[in-house]
């Protein structure tokens, strides 16, 4: 038996072997390079109002907004403030579903990991009456005794309350509870003469409060 003969018969051998393989594996494909996903890593604040603003840190947002979008639950942002590859500053959306939400960032088709996030509710304020809630409170507390006639300022009626002007301007300023002249002598925070009433007893903060938002809504006659 030759030796070309003997090479001859492990070829055949070898070849069989392989082709009687059921499973002979395939060659492997190399990965699908694909761009980096966004990363949110922190929202802050974590809870807020329709309206607020929302700062969002993480990573690979992208240098400008392009077609990239942020959603506040089901509800997609509409006012983007600023947007970096690392931040973005945004406002909560009209729409958001009140309470726990999650925030994503969609950057290339590729949505981010999703950061917790509450949406408040608005309580609704009561509206504030001057003839049942604000005049009676003038009357308790003797404000009337001093301004029902007397010292250029009269709080005895809507009309004059309405009338009364100060050497700082007027008393009441609609809308601008807070900033009214007559709501910072009631808390002692004007920066001329003395905390009213004079002398006490002074008004809590919650009627003192009461008169404010009455103001604020517009310091209706009603």
């Amino acid at each position: 038996m030759t030796k070309t003969f003997l090479r001859s018969v492990l070829t055949l051998l070898l070849v069989a072997g392989l082709n009687s393989c059921s499973d002979m594996g395939t060659d492997p494909k190399p990965p699908v390079q694909t761009p980096n996903a966004p990363a949110v890593t922190q929202v802050f604040p974590d809870s807020g109002f329709v309206g607020d603003t929302v700062f969002i840190h993480g990573t690979n947002f992208g240098t400008a907004q392009g077609s990239s979008t942020v959603q506040f639950g089901s509800v997609a942002a509409a006012e983007i403030l600023a947007w970096q590859d690392t931040a973005i500053t945004v406002k909560i959306p009209d729409g958001a579903a009140s309470g726990a939400i999650s925030i994503t960032v969609t950057v290339g088709g590729s949505e981010s990991n999703s950061a917790a996030f509450t949406v408040r509710s608005v309580v609704p304020v009561a509206t504030i009456s001057f003839a049942a809630d604000v005049e009676p409170l003038f009357v308790s507390y003797g404000c009337t005794s001093c301004h029902g006639g007397t010292n250029n300022l009269f709080v005895d009626s809507y009309a004059h309350l309405m009338a009364g002007t100060s050497l700082h301007g007027p008393v009441v300023t609609p809308g601008n509870g807070e900033g009214s002249v007559i709501i910072q002598k009631l808390r002692g925070t004007a920066s001329f003469g003395v905390r009213m009433p004079q002398g006490g007893p002074y008004l809590p903060d919650s009627l003192i409060s009461k008169i404010s938002t009455w103001i604020t809504q517009g310091a209706h006659n009603n």
